[in-house]
């Protein structure tokens, strides 16, 4: 069941996906430039978190924002996490798999979380103990063991090389396949939809997380990560399973 407040998350994240395929159609107007490896920023990053930062403030004054671009603003204790693209070399290179995200966070627990991807027309949204939906579909994970499960494998530069081939590897000796999408939104949708049974990336930040790990958990998945306060203070380890993916792999039981 939606509330005012996630019916206006989901109206500024179709209008920051709006704003962002406008602008992408102007290659010019994009000014792309590297933060670091495998990192790009676009002027659609910025002009996509400028208005969620304004809808967020019109919505919910006096809260905390922290956005993957304008960083931590604000002393509220709700704190809403935004990532304007997620997936931003997918997104200057024409390719569908980018995503916005937006979740709410009342100083205890996630209580809203929407990702919307516009290329893909897909939007999924949750609210805490009210179920997850994608494309307004009840998404409720089936509890049978998964046969042939896929992974969706991230990778961040901070991650050492030795340590991703080993995540492959114990992959590989359990039997389970592993895709690379380049965006941990586009890894959280493809759970719910049914493309993959699992997510795991070793180094995420918070912005590219905190929406997807609501989703996974209020379709009745299951998800680990460091606590909230650490993991707003730097990346975690995140790991996120439809109710079927075979435990134990990486320590999940």
């Amino acid at each position: 069941m939606r509330d005012d407040r996630l019916n206006s998350m989901l109206d500024m994240a179709r209008e920051a996906g709006l704003i962002a395929q406008n602008m992408r159609t102007r290659p010019e107007s994009l000014k792309i430039r590297e933060k670091g490896p495998m990192d790009l920023l676009t002027a659609a990053d910025i002009a996509v978190e400028a208005l969620l930062r304004d809808r967020i403030e019109a919505l919910e004054p006096n809260v905390t924002i922290l956005g993957e671009e304008g960083g931590l603003t604000g002393t509220g204790s709700v704190i809403w996490i935004i990532d304007p693209i997620d997936g931003t070399v997918n997104f200057s290179r024409g390719t569908p798999n980018w995503a916005i995200s937006i979740g709410r966070f009342d100083g205890i627990t996630l209580t809203h979380g929407v990702i919307h991807a516009p290329d893909l027309g897909m939007t999924a949204w949750a609210r805490r103990g009210l179920g997850c939906y994608l494309n307004d579909k009840r998404i409720t994970f089936n509890p049978a063991v998964v046969e042939n499960p896929i992974m969706a494998l991230g990778y961040s530069p901070r991650t050492s090389l030795q340590e991703y081939f080993a995540s492959i590897s114990a992959l590989l000796d359990a039997g389970v396949e592993h895709r690379r999408y380049g965006a941990a939104t586009i890894c959280f949708l493809g759970i719910l939809a049914g493309w993959f049974d699992a997510f795991h990336e070793g180094e995420l930040n918070i912005w590219d997380a905190a929406a997807g790990l609501l989703l996974i958990e209020e379709a009745g998945g299951v998800t680990t990560h460091n606590p909230f306060k650490a993991f707003i203070a730097g990346p975690s380890r995140v790991t996120a399973l439809n109710a079927g993916f075979p435990k134990g792999i990486f320590g999940i039981s």
